[in-house]
């Protein structure tokens, strides 16, 4: 698996485990049984939460994943490069100029 494939929610990956790639983590909970809660996928670097994506279940087929953005990490060169792989086509980008890290809708 690719970094970026954690961005690839088409498919949740053995829900109720977490799955690693490299020093990234993630964390799939779909809620299926419970149709009011979203189903997400957290991801984690080096164990600090990043970020959320969150579908909720009665919007499903009208593809509405969205990320929530929860830490900018450590604000590293790595957080940036990997965060950007995951977050390409959600609209977002992880930027770090000037040493402030922060994410920006685009």
């Amino acid at each position: 698996m690719k970094l970026a494939d954690i961005g690839d929610l088409t498919t949740f990956r053995s829900s109720g485990k977490i799955r690693t790639v490299g020093r990234w983590s993630f964390y799939d909970n779909d809620n299926t049984e419970f149709p009011k809660v979203p189903s997400e996928r957290v991801v984690y670097h080096y164990g600090t939460e990043m970020g959320r994506f969150v579908n909720c279940h009665e919007y499903r087929h009208l593809d509405s994943w969205y990320f929530v953005p929860t830490s900018v990490g450590w604000g590293s060169v790595s957080d940036q490069q990997g965060m950007n792989k995951i977050l390409s086509g959600f609209g977002w980008v992880y930027r770090r100029n000037g040493g402030n890290a922060r994410y920006e809708r685009i």
